[in-house]
C-alpha cells in the first residue's frame, strides 16, 4: 500500500512539472470605464500594462454579482445550473454555500501536483466548515469569507471577517496591501518542483468606499468626498495589482505563468429602490460602467462585460481578442491550457484556449448569465443576438424582454424584438424554458431588511468573529409581522411616489370638500 501511495505521489510530480503556474487576479465590483485603458478618469498603469503586455479580452462576460460569477468560474458550470444564482447573505439570515457536490477549480488542479492557494475573498459560505475554502482544494487560505469587509477593520455586519487557513486571524493593516503581501509571499516562496494555482481575490472597490489617507491626498483636486476616496481605493488596487506581477516576474516565473485579470461584476450605481433599503450601504458605491447599459445586478452590458486580461508571456500576449469568453469558460480553458484531461466533465462552458491561441472568433450558443436577486436578470448570448429579460420577483411586476444585436449596438439602445420576430421568439422559448436550480432560493427582504449584510466603518464590533460560530440563525417573523414589514419596506423604497399619491389623495379631498361646500 505505502509502494502505491508512494508511485501515485511520484506520478503526479512527474505530471505536474510540465504544468503552467495560473494566477488569477479578480476584482470586486470594478465596473468597464473605472480603468483608464477604457478611457476611465482614475490612472490604473498596472492593469493597463497587464493589458498592453497580455491579450485583452474584449467581451469577457461575468455574471451580474459576486457569489455567481465566483461559483461560475470555480465550476466551469453556468450559475443557474451550478446554484449559485444570487450573492450568500450573512450566516445569521441563512446557511448556504456552494453546493458541495460540485468539483471545483483547486480541486481539478491539486489532484495533478498544483499547490493551491487562496488570498482574498470567498463569499462562497462559511456558516458550516465544509464550505470553507481550506476544505474546498486550497491548500492555503487567507482573507474574508463573506460579501465585504471594512478595508481597516476588517469587519462585516459587527463582526470580525478575517481568516487564514480557516482560523481567525487577527491582523491590522488596509485589506487591499494585506491580500496582495500575502500573494507576494506565496510568490516568492513558491516550490520550484510544483506547479502553483494562486487566486487572489481582492475586495476592493466594494463598498465601503475606503482609502488610506495617503492615497486619499493624491486625488484631493476631486471636490466629492466619496468620489475622491474611491478614486485612491483603485489606485492603491492598480499598485498592489502591479506589485503581484512584479513579484512574479522578480521570481523568474513570468514565462512559465498563466496571468488572468477580470471582474466580478460591473460597478455599482444604478442601485434598485428595494435593494437601497435592504442593504443601505451600496448607496456609497461609486463606479463607471462607461458608455455600457446598467451596473450591478443588472443582465444590461455594464453589468456582465467586464474589464479582462488573459497573458502568458511568450504564449498569449499582446492584442485584442473579440472572441465572447464567460466566467463559466474560465475552468476548461485553463485546464487546457496546462493539457490537463478531464473526463465526463460536467462543465457547462466552453474550452477556448485554441481559439485564443489561434485568434479564431467563435460565436456563443446559447449561454446564460444572471442573477436572482430583488429582479430576476438573465441575458441569452446567441451569436450575434443578445435576449434581455428581466422581472421584478418582490414587486411581481411584469416581464420584460429585449433583443439587441450587441455586436453593432453594444450600447443596447435599439430594442429589435419586433422586426426579428422569429429570432426573437426563438431565444424567449429558449429562456422560458430554461432549468434553474436555485441553492439558496430566492432572497427575502424582510430578513435581509432585519439581519442583512451591512459595510460599516465601527471599529467596536458588537459580536465576536463570524467564523466562532456563536450567532443566532435567525427565524423569520410571523406572517402578520413580515406582510407588515414588507409593506414598510416597499413605502421606504418608493416613497417618492407615496408621497405623490398622498399628496394627490389629500388634494382631491379638499377639491371635493370645497366643491361640495359651493354647491
Amino acid at each position: 500500500m505505502k509502494k502505491f501511495a508512494f508511485l501515485l505521489l511520484f506520478s503526479c510530480s512527474l505530471i505536474a512539472l510540465d504544468k503552467p503556474n495560473i494566477v488569477i487576479i479578480l476584482t470586486d465590483d470594478l465596473g468597464w470605464g473605472d480603468v483608464s485603458y477604457h478611457g476611465g478618469t482614475i490612472p490604473t498603469p498596472n492593469i493597463d500594462n497587464l493589458a498592453s503586455r497580455g491579450l485583452e479580452m474584449n467581451r469577457f462576460y461575468a455574471d451580474p454579482s459576486c457569489s455567481p460569477t465566483r461559483a461560475s468560474m470555480l465550476t466551469g458550470i453556468n450559475n443557474f445550473a451550478n446554484g449559485v444564482v444570487r450573492p450568500f447573505a450573512n450566516p445569521r439570515v441563512e446557511s448556504f454555500g456552494m453546493p458541495l457536490e460540485h468539483k471545483i477549480m483547486p480541486e481539478y488542479l491539486r489532484d495533478v501536483g498544483y499547490v493551491t492557494a487562496l488570498s482574498g475573498k470567498w463569499h462562497l459560505g462559511m456558516s458550516d466548515d465544509a464550505f470553507l475554502p481550506i476544505n474546498r482544494g486550497f491548500d492555503s487560505t487567507y482573507g474574508h469569507l463573506m460579501g465585504g469587509i471594512g478595508y481597516f477593520d476588517h469587519g462585516f455586519s459587527g463582526r470580525l471577517d478575517w481568516h487564514k487557513n480557516g482560523e481567525v486571524l487577527y491582523e491590522d493593516g488596509y485589506s487591499t496591501t494585506l491580500i496582495a503581501n500575502e500573494a507576494v509571499r506565496i510568490i516568492e516562496n513558491k516550490d520550484e518542483s510544483t506547479p502553483l494555482f494562486l487566486y487572489v481575490a481582492f475586495n476592493a472597490p466594494h463598498t465601503p468606499i475606503q482609502a488610506e489617507e495617503s492615497d486619499i491626498e493624491l486625488f484631493k483636486n476631486i471636490d466629492n468626498d466619496y468620489d475622491r476616496k474611491y478614486a485612491a481605493n483603485i489606485f492603491s488596487l492598480d499598485r498592489e495589482i502591479g506589485k503581484i506581477i512584479k513579484a512574479i516576474e522578480n521570481s523568474g516565473l513570468l514565462e512559465e505563468t498563466i496571468i488572468v485579470f477580470f471582474s466580478d461584476n460591473g460597478p455599482v450605481f444604478d442601485v434598485d429602490p428595494i435593494a437601497k433599503v435592504i442593504a443601505p450601504d451600496l448607496l456609497s458605491a461609486r463606479g463607471s460602467a462607461g458608455k455600457l447599459k446598467g451596473s450591478k445586478l443588472s443582465a444590461y452590458e455594464g453589468g456582465i462585460r467586464v474589464p479582462a486580461v488573459i497573458y502568458w508571456k511568450g504564449k498569449l500576449e499582446g492584442g485584442k481578442s473579440d472572441q465572447f469568453f464567460f466566467a463559466q469558460d474560465l475552468l476548461p480553458t485553463l485546464l487546457s491550457a496546462a493539457s490537463i484531461k478531464v473526463n465526463n466533465s460536467p462543465f457547462t462552458g466552453v474550452d477556448r484556449w485554441d481559439d485564443l491561441i489561434n485568434n479564431n472568433i467563435k460565436e456563443p450558443k446559447n449561454v446564460h448569465t444572471g442573477n436572482i436577486v430583488i429582479n430576476d436578470e438573465r441575458a441569452l448570448f446567441n451569436g450575434k443576438w443578445k435576449l434581455f429579460y428581466s422581472q421584478n420577483i418582490q414587486a411581481n411586476g411584469p416581464k420584460t424582454y429585449e433583443l439587441y444585436d450587441i455586436l453593432n449596438d453594444p450600447y443596447e439602445t435599439n430594442d429589435l424584438s419586433q422586426q426579428y420576430q422569429e429570432v426573437f421568439n426563438e431565444m424567449k422559448n429558449t429562456m422560458d424554458n430554461q432549468t434553474i436550480w436555485m441553492n439558496p432560493p430566492k432572497i427575502d427582504p424582510v430578513m435581509m431588511f432585519l439581519w442583512g449584510d451591512r459595510f460599516t466603518d465601527e471599529t467596536r464590533f458588537i459580536g465576536s468573529p463570524w467564523l466562532n460560530r456563536d450567532y443566532e440563525l435567525k427565524e423569520p417573523p410571523s406572517p402578520f409581522i413580515n406582510a407588515i414589514l414588507f409593506v414598510w419596506i416597499m413605502i421606504l423604497a418608493f416613497k417618492e411616489i407615496v408621497i405623490l399619491a398622498i399628496l394627490i389623495i389629500l388634494l382631491f379631498g379638499l377639491f371635493v370638500r370645497f366643491y361640495l361646500k359651493s354647491n
